[in-house]
């Protein structure tokens, strides 16, 4: 209890010298002028004047408090101080430095052991409770239906499939996978180290001096701005082009396509079976734009003999609200997580025959 009062005290006390001071000045300044021998209808405009001034820093702060300490909800982009604490309220890394568990390295035996390796989605971005994964939903709905099993979620924020083929083949093999399901977003061709999207997420990040300066002081004031702003919308629509633009680059749409099939080649080698679950932009339904890019990448995963899932025929046509997290994190919620787990579902319970 006494830590949380002390950190309390600690980030919140510029608000509370604010208030306290505010608080003195009024009282001060109304004895004063009550004392003096001014009209009365001054008095009463000066000490009105002094009263707004400390009821409008108490009004402020008091939403600088809620946003602080009890608005809980993430932010995609990053861009807003809020996901900083969100992240700190639900996320908790294991001995491998992912968001689940800790692993143990050595399988027991007779258990199926199962790898969801992925970016954000497979990380479960915007869902607070790691058991409306769908990773965990898939690992709970086996086990229920008897089967010996483990599902270790090896997802990371931000990794396109250079940085999933990376940290596997670095960190994840040694932990010897019977099925490998591999969540792949359709951003996730931007090559390594030139990413348009970082470029992209740079530039709309920055802010002037002032703004900069009241945003990385005021919860409250950072949220109002990116919430009023229009380069919030603007950002995503360049990201998705900039995104889709990476699969019509010949060269670069080449070099993904040789990752990928190296990958599953690599996968197979290693006698490791293989489900993909490809999903859509959830921001873009109903008007879907990728359609092309989503069959691109489905026949490539066929013709190298993954096991395919592609959640576009089940969510063609919603809306997109119905679909994310919330109006800043465009993450699929947990009713498409429970949809992932449910077609993987479908897809495994045969490989485990």
């Amino acid at each position: 209890m006494w830590g949380h009062i002390s950190y309390f005290l600690k980030d919140f006390s510029g608000y509370i010298i604010l208030m306290l001071i505010s608080f003195s000045l009024l009282i001060f300044t109304s004895l004063r002028v009550i004392r003096s021998k001014r009209p009365d209808s001054k008095k009463k405009l000066i000490v009105t004047f002094v009263f707004s001034i400390f009821l409008l820093i108490l009004v402020f702060s008091s939403f600088e408090a809620y946003f602080r300490y009890q608005f809980d909800e993430s932010d995609s982009l990053g861009f807003l101080q809020v996901n900083d604490k969100w992240l700190e309220r639900h996320v908790i890394y294991n001995n491998y430095f992912t968001r689940d568990r800790n692993f143990e390295r050595k399988k027991k035996e007779g258990t199926v052991r199962i790898g969801v390796i992925g970016d954000s989605i497979a990380f479960g971005y915007g869902i607070k409770d790691v058991n409306n994964r769908f990773s965990n939903i898939l690992e709970k709905k086996l086990k229920d239906a008897g089967y010996n099993v483990e599902v270790y979620n090896l997802g990371k924020s931000g990794f396109d499939t250079p940085d999933e083929i990376e940290e596997y083949n670095k960190s994840f093999k040694q932990l010897n996978f019977d099925i490998i399901v591999w969540e792949y977003f359709l951003n996730d061709a931007e090559p390594k180290g030139k990413s348009n999207g970082t470029k992209v997420l740079l530039k709309e990040r920055a802010k002037g001096k002032i703004i900069t300066f009241l945003s990385d002081r005021s919860y409250f004031f950072d949220y109002i701005y990116w919430r009023l702003a229009a380069k919030y919308e603007k950002t995503f629509r360049e990201l998705r082009n900039v995104d889709m633009a990476a699969y019509h680059d010949g060269d670069n749409f080449l070099s993904h396509k040789k990752d990928v099939t190296d990958f599953i080649a690599q996968l197979k080698n290693e006698n490791r079976k293989i489900v993909v679950i490809v999903f859509p932009f959830m921001y873009f339904f109903p008007n879907y734009p990728a359609t092309d890019i989503n069959q691109k990448m489905d026949n490539i995963f066929k013709e190298n003999g993954a096991e395919l899932i592609d959640l576009l025929g089940d969510l063609k046509g919603k809306n997109a609200k119905d679909l994310i997290v919330s109006q800043f994190d465009y993450h699929p919620n947990e009713s498409v997580q429970r949809l992932a787990a449910d077609r993987l579902y479908e897809k495994i319970v045969p490989l485990l025959k």
